[in-house]
C-alpha cells in the first residue's frame, strides 16, 4: 500500500467505528487508532464518561505510543460541534485528528476532518447516520514529530 491508502485505510476504519458508535448510543466514545509500521491497527479506548476528560487520556496514550517510534499512521477520533465557517449541513461532526509519519518534514503536518453527520431517529432510535463530504482543517502536527 503507499502512504495514501494506508491514510485512507485507517480513515475508513475510523469513520466506520464512530459510525457504528452513534447508531448504537447517539455519541462517539472518543478512541485512538494507530496504523504501524508493520501494518498492524491498534485501537485504544477507555470508558471513561466526561468526553473531555476521555479525549484528554487518549491523548497521553498517543504521546507515549509515538515514542516507541513505530506509529506510522495516527487518528484520534472525537465528536465535535462542526464550525459554521467549514459546513452548512449539519452541526456535529465526527472529528479526526490524523498525523502521517510521511508528513513529519511539512509545516503543515496534521489535519483535523471534520465529517458531518445527521441522525435520522425513529422511536428514540437511532435509524440511520448520514454522513456528509469530510473537511480537512490543516495545522502543525503534534504528537508525530
Amino acid at each position: 500500500m503507499n502512504r495514501d491508502e494506508k491514510a485512507f485505510y485507517i480513515l475508513e476504519k475510523a469513520v466506520y467505528k464512530a459510525q457504528k458508535s452513534l447508531q448504537k448510543t447517539k455519541i462517539i466514545q472518543p478512541f485512538l487508532m494507530l496504523l504501524t509500521d508493520s501494518g498492524e491497527v491498534e485501537i485504544y479506548e477507555n470508558k471513561v464518561k466526561n468526553l473531555e476528560e476521555s479525549y484528554g487520556q487518549l491523548e497521553e496514550v498517543a504521546v507515549k505510543r509515538v515514542k516507541l517510534k513505530d506509529v506510522d499512521i495516527l487518528v484520534l477520533v472525537c465528536e465535535a460541534l462542526t464550525p459554521k465557517q467549514i459546513s452548512q449541513h449539519a452541526s456535529h461532526s465526527i472529528r479526526i485528528h490524523l498525523e502521517e509519519k510521511s508528513q513529519i518534514d511539512k509545516k503543515i503536518g496534521a489535519r483535523f476532518l471534520y465529517v458531518p453527520y445527521e441522525l435520522s431517529l425513529m422511536d428514540e432510535e437511532v435509524s440511520s447516520v448520514h454522513l456528509y463530504q469530510p473537511i480537512p482543517v490543516g495545522f502543525p502536527a503534534v504528537f508525530i514529530v
